[in-house]
């Protein structure tokens, strides 16, 4: 009996070891798998990416069919568009995105899939420089720029890798890629030294890589690429007529050394410059000379992200003098092209009727002293901006704003308006304000949307240049400058001049004129509009522009309510509309001022 009852005891025992057994077996068995929890949604997203490119890769069916390529293409895309600060997925993006380009290549043969593949490989290089994929994507430029016929740009490609990735595993094949194209392999780069002392910091001895300018009529604007953060000053040299020498000035960059390829001198002859001259002056000092002709005034600044040094010359009839406006507008054919014709100084009304004799209209009282304007449309082309949760970007809509307000400018105040970007094309910091001084602009107004981590902020604002006093207008600068705080402070040291000759006082009244106006046209329509008011920041696109300057930032597309307005036509009218009636009360103020 007691035997019986020791065996029941086990059977009973071993059943409800086996229920737990199986309790705890079966669901890791017929579960589906799941990542790992400590894995980001970015990083799962790209994952998923990835698994439809590795099946697009196996399957001989699916690769015949263009539409299963450009599908993965979407698909990391996507991915990119969401995260596109992550410093891990977004490089890895843009890899994948121009890697599957470029297989699709050798089934379709069609030259514009190596451009796509090209501009994401580019747009890698310049947006993540550090990435340890930077070095993979100028391998692949240098043999794709070789296969579209861009030799020079091939070697350039390389003999950046060289210069920059000296410990990659592709630098012999680089080598000898460089060498078949008639390159010789780039200088080693030199050891970096202690960071010299300054507002800059600077890591140790950089490249100067280029050199490039734009010129127009008593203007000219010039720009020195470096490989990094450099130091630099500036001087002049008087003319020496002896050896028929012009006066010069210059600007001394160190520690840095002059990058294989740059040309000893670059000819101008715009009648402001004559040539600007690079060279080597001691080890550690790469010096780059301005030849002047009737050059009236210079200034020179700095840039970031990437590092580049701005050197802007005027000439002795570079002003601004108010002036009734012409007749008709010039037609000017260029990327700066402005979008219609000013009013008529005289003619007939809209009924067809004319206006009474010795009476002014308001276009016509607004063109007496503000006469031309350039609207600057952020970001663009490679550079998206903000983005909102639902995938709206922060280009598309300040294009939309920026061409509403460029045509009630023209229509109903009778300015002449240039636009730095009528499509969607990429536009660097510096261009946008060249372009403003070039075309001898008497306002320059940037617009973007506002974004944020919090996503229950919202509202608008306005700035103007000049150094943050708060905390929140300085992350906004750093988000639309794309670097940090810190090295926005930094750049107090080259403003300082700057902001003592700029036209402070009537950007801050330009600024508060368009906040009032936005604020008031748009909650005549919408409820909930918030005043974040009128602030100052160092924006990098209103550096050096010789004009009052404002940057408005209309709403927040990190706010879901305030997305979907920045959707909607209706809502994109009342904030151009409000945006061109603060332009126009600006204006009017002026014309009032000069007549006192």
């Amino acid at each position: 009996m007691m035997c019986t009852r020791e065996k029941d005891k086990k059977v009973g025992l071993a059943l409800v070891c086996s229920f737990f057994v199986v309790s705890l077996v079966l669901p890791l068995l017929f579960s589906p798998p799941s990542y790992s929890s400590s894995l980001s949604k970015a990083e799962l997203a790209y994952k998923e990416a990835k698994r439809s490119y590795r099946q697009l890769s196996k399957s001989r069916r699916m690769r015949r069919d263009r539409r299963n390529w450009i599908r993965v293409v979407q698909k990391f895309r996507k991915v990119y568009l969401t995260y596109p600060d992550d410093p891990d997925v977004a490089p890895r993006c843009l890899y994948m995105m121009a890697r599957t380009y470029e297989e699709l290549y050798g089934y379709s043969r069609r030259k514009a899939d190596i451009r796509e593949a090209i501009e994401r490989y580019e747009v890698l290089v310049e947006r993540f420089p550090d990435s340890y994929l930077t070095a993979n994507a100028l391998y692949a430029l240098g043999r794709l720029y070789q296969k579209v016929g861009k030799p020079d740009m091939a070697r350039d490609a390389l003999g950046q890798l060289l210069e920059e990735f000296p410990r990659s595993r592709l630098v012999s094949r680089a080598k000898r890629r460089l060498a078949a194209l008639g390159g010789r392999p780039a200088a080693k780069r030199p050891e970096p030294e202690p960071a010299a002392s300054g507002k800059v910091a600077v890591k140790g001895k950089q490249f100067v890589k280029k050199v490039r300018y734009w010129s127009e009529r008593d203007y000219t604007r010039v720009v020195i690429d470096t490989s990094g953060p450099v130091h630099f000053k500036t001087g002049t040299l008087p003319a020496d007529r002896r050896r028929k020498r012009p006066k010069r000035y210059y600007i001394d960059i160190s520690p840095a050394v002059k990058a294989r390829g740059v040309k000893r001198a670059i000819s101008v002859r715009d009648g402001l410059l004559k040539r600007v001259r690079v060279a080597q002056f001691d080890k550690d000092t790469v010096r780059v000379v301005f030849d002047l002709q009737k050059t009236r005034k210079l200034q020179s600044f700095f840039m970031e992200n990437p590092f580049r040094i701005v050197v802007d010359a005027f000439g002795e009839n570079y002003s601004k003098v108010c002036s009734r406006p012409k007749a008709a507008a010039s037609k000017k054919k260029g990327p700066e092209k402005k979008s219609g014709k000013p009013a008529q100084p005289s003619g007939k009304g809209k009924k067809g009727g004319t206006e009474p004799k010795g009476i002014l209209s308001m276009a016509q009282q607004l063109g007496l002293c503000v006469r031309r304007v350039v609207i600057d449309a952020g970001h663009g082309g490679k550079d998206p901006g903000a983005i909102g949760r639902s995938g709206l970007k922060e280009k598309d809509v300040t294009l939309r704003l920026a061409k509403r307000v460029a045509s009630i400018l023209e229509k109903e105040y009778g300015m002449e308006v240039y636009l730095t970007r009528s499509k969607d094309r990429f536009v660097s910091l510096e261009r946008r304000t060249a372009i403003a001084n070039a075309k001898k602009a008497d306002l320059f107004i940037s617009i973007h949307v506002n974004s944020a981590r919090n996503r229950r902020l919202r509202g608008v604002e306005t700035y103007y240049l000049n150094f943050a006093v708060d905390e929140s207008a300085m992350r906004v600068a750093a988000r639309e400058n794309a670097v940090t705080q810190k090295r926005i402070g930094e750049l107090k040291s080259i403003l300082d001049r700057i902001v003592k000759n700029a036209k402070i006082k009537e950007s801050s009244r330009l600024a508060e004129k368009i906040q009032q106006e936005l604020v008031h046209n748009l909650k005549r329509r919408y409820s909930g509009v918030k005043s974040l008011g009128v602030k100052r920041a160092p924006f990098f696109v209103l550096v050096g522009a010789q004009m009052p300057a404002a940057l408005v930032e209309v709403s927040f597309i990190s706010n879901r309510r305030e997305e979907q307005r920045l959707r909607d036509s209706r809502y994109l009218d009342s904030a151009a509309r409000g945006i061109a009636k603060g332009i126009a009360a600006y204006a009017s103020d002026m014309r009032l001022a000069g007549l006192q």
